[in-house]
């Protein structure tokens, strides 16, 4: 009845079928997950695999930001799935499925208190569940767990450049709980994924990389729903800034 009054729009093209209309869930939902460099520098250090599951522009750019922005949280299960095929590419990748990779734990990048606030739940922290549930339906012994939180907040990154970017972020992150970290609600021998929304330089994954290893966890890759255009290979595997 509520739709009747108040119809919920595509976030892609506007259109009456929301919050994404067959074509525009098309477009966003069904891309395919590629190999992204994790960080600018050569030899960087952040996690030795990275796949996003799609490029940042079009209808999943719209589907992120009514999602992370707007509240759509009806947007959480179709991005989750999404993620949850880049967490399966990274893996095998990785040496890990289909193979087997024991249990594996999500780990989101964490938000800041005011931006949990302003976006009514930490968004990253429900992708990764619904990415994890997505997985244990088709068996695989997946788990999200959020082991990182800030210890600072780093000013807002939009207009810096790399290498500003490195310097904001560095330090930011430490893993939850008190020593020794990897005891804290996480199987013996299980392979941690790094997940977030979007890479950009990848100066945010570095610095999560950073602090889960100081915890005495091991990062296997990291998996995002989207990298922006300069970071995804075109078909000769030639990387465009743009």
């Amino acid at each position: 009845m509520l739709d009747l009054v108040l119809p919920v729009r595509c976030v892609g093209c506007r259109g009456p079928d929301g919050p994404l209309c067959p074509v525009c869930g098309r477009s966003a939902l069904h891309t395919q997950p590629s190999l992204v460099p994790a960080c600018d520098r050569p030899g960087g250090d952040g996690p030795a695999i990275c796949v996003a599951a799609g490029v940042y522009g079009g209808a999943l750019r719209s589907a992120l930001i009514a999602y992370k922005e707007r509240g759509h949280r009806a947007l959480a299960r179709p991005l989750g799935a999404r993620l949850a095929a880049a967490v399966t590419v990274a893996l095998s990748a990785a040496g890990g499925w289909p193979g087997g990779a024991g249990p594996v734990v999500l780990v989101p990048v964490p938000s800041s208190a005011a931006a949990i606030r302003e976006r009514h739940g930490d968004h990253m922290a429900r992708l990764a569940r619904c990415a994890a549930a997505t997985l244990r339906q088709r068996g695989y012994p997946v788990r999200a767990a959020s082991l990182l939180t800030l210890r600072r907040t780093p000013s807002d990154s939009v207009g810096l450049t790399a290498a500003e970017r490195r310097e904001n972020i560095a330090g930011a992150f430490r893993p939850v709980g008190a020593r020794p970290w990897r005891h804290h609600r996480t199987p013996k021998g299980s392979t941690i994924v790094l997940v977030d929304d979007i890479v950009t330089t990848g100066a945010t994954l570095a610095e999560a990389c950073r602090a889960a290893e100081a915890g005495g966890f091991v990062v296997r890759a990291a998996a995002l729903v989207a990298a922006t255009s300069r970071r995804v290979p075109d078909a000769n595997g030639v990387r465009h800034d743009r």
